[in-house]
């Protein structure tokens, strides 16, 4: 289990500085899990100070910059927050990977100056091609990272890692573990803070891309849950009758983007024109579902990207769509909702140890500015003890371990989502 987790948020540097020095006696043995919160008004100078005090705190660190937690006075959005989660050395071990992900699509000048030569094409196209199998297996093979490589896979029940936008390499080479649950924080994008896509650190070393993070043999299993706060449900349950990559061609043998429409049209909370057209600024997605004492809860959630309703398909968020035979339902997050994950964070003090990880939004990122401040001096701290907690627009990746091993990673994307792991003292 994690020996400790916190976090501190102050717009005060030297407050953050003091902080530290007061926890390094503590936690200097042991490996250290960190982030620190920037936005485009981060002071340079003042963030490398931050964290080159954060590395001194132990010789085995991993971490990354995030982006501002979401709350409901956007003021606090300005503020840096420095979480930490310190683990016991026999239990754990940091790694830092560069397996490579998926390859960004790349166009116009850019893509022709940095085209490589052309391979001979010896693919038979005579032969039928299992498309989805074909894409699941591009990451196979990857070896583990060099540190991770002597670890017994059965020993292994927890796996949190600090990642770029592109973590299929290692998301599958991390498959090896299957009783292990797995969650990647995907970092926030830093390039108007360090000149960097991403900004990773593993020990002293800093990183534009691949990932670092902690893989965990504890005594205590680690326990995950998802919330979505303001997430509203828009049909019933459904069945999924047929499915193809990330399309769901049909739910309860309907056509799925004509009952989304119908549904919409029908919903106060997300009312849809006649034109047959979902609004932009409204966020949809379609959730599996597991009943538990009688009452249905989320599992999954998957954003939908678009739909069509003559053809009737939708296509999600995701390599691939809830399998067939799976209970889902349509939910949206309606224009209204504002994200407040400090104030859920706050809400829960007192549970057991926990580390979060929440996703914002872009429109969060630049909510607030600094005339907005008006918080009085007893607002300039906020300590969330035994709660490590981080957030992203890019959200975080989420593989949970069951009777049959690891389900298939999903993305969870739902500004104002929260999924913990919680260890029991």
């Amino acid at each position: 289990m994690a020996l400790h987790t916190s976090t501190f948020i102050s717009r005060n540097t030297a407050d953050l500085l003091a902080h530290i020095s007061h926890l390094r006696p503590t936690l200097s043995a042991h490996p250290l899990l960190y982030t620190i919160s920037v936005s485009q008004l981060t002071d340079p100078a003042q963030l490398s100070q931050l964290v080159s005090s954060v590395q001194s705190i132990s010789s085995n660190s991993v971490g990354s910059l995030s982006a501002p937690i979401p709350s409901a006075r956007s003021a606090w959005q300005q503020r840096t927050a420095l979480s930490l989660a310190s683990f016991d050395d026999a239990h754990a071990t940091l790694f830092r990977s560069a397996i490579p992900g998926r390859k960004a699509a790349q166009v116009g000048r850019w893509h022709a100056i940095h085209q490589k030569e052309k391979e001979p094409d010896n693919m038979d196209y005579s032969q039928r091609i299992d498309w989805e199998n074909a894409l699941a297996d591009s990451h196979q093979g990857s070896t583990l990272p060099s540190a991770l490589q002597s670890l017994s896979a059965d020993s292994v029940n927890g796996v949190l890692y600090l990642s770029d936008k592109a973590p299929e390499g290692l998301t599958s080479a991390l498959g090896k573990y299957r009783n292990a649950t797995k969650l990647a924080f995907i970092g926030t994008s830093t390039p108007f803070v360090t000149g960097r896509p991403y900004t990773l650190f593993h020990n002293d070393a800093v990183y534009s891309d691949g990932a670092v993070g902690v893989c965990l043999s504890t005594p205590t299993l680690p326990s995950l849950r998802s919330d979505f706060p303001g997430l509203e449900a828009v049909t019933r349950p459904m069945l999924v009758t047929s499915t193809e990559g990330n399309l769901v061609n049909a739910l309860d043998s309907a056509n799925p983007s004509r009952l989304l429409l119908h549904a919409l049209q029908n919903h106060p909370a997300a009312p849809t024109p006649e034109n047959q057209n979902v609004p932009k600024e409204l966020r949809v997605y379609i959730g599996t579902l597991n009943q538990h004492k009688g009452v249905y809860e989320v599992s999954q959630l998957f954003y939908v990207m678009s739909g069509d309703p003559s053809r009737g398909s939708i296509a999600l968020d995701s390599d691939t769509a809830p399998a067939e035979g799976s209970l889902v339902q349509f939910f949206v997050l309606p224009p209204s909702a504002k994200a407040d994950v400090l104030g859920e964070a706050q809400r829960r003090s007192g549970a057991p140890r926990s580390l979060t990880f929440a996703t914002t939004s872009v429109e969060e990122l630049s909510a607030a500015s600094p005339a907005e401040d008006e918080d009085g001096p007893e607002d300039d701290t906020v300590v969330l003890p035994d709660v490590f907690l981080a957030a992203s627009e890019n959200g975080c990746l989420v593989s949970r371990a069951g009777e049959s091993g690891s389900e298939k990673p999903w993305k969870s994307v739902v500004p104002g989502g929260l999924t913990s792991l919680r260890w029991s003292v």
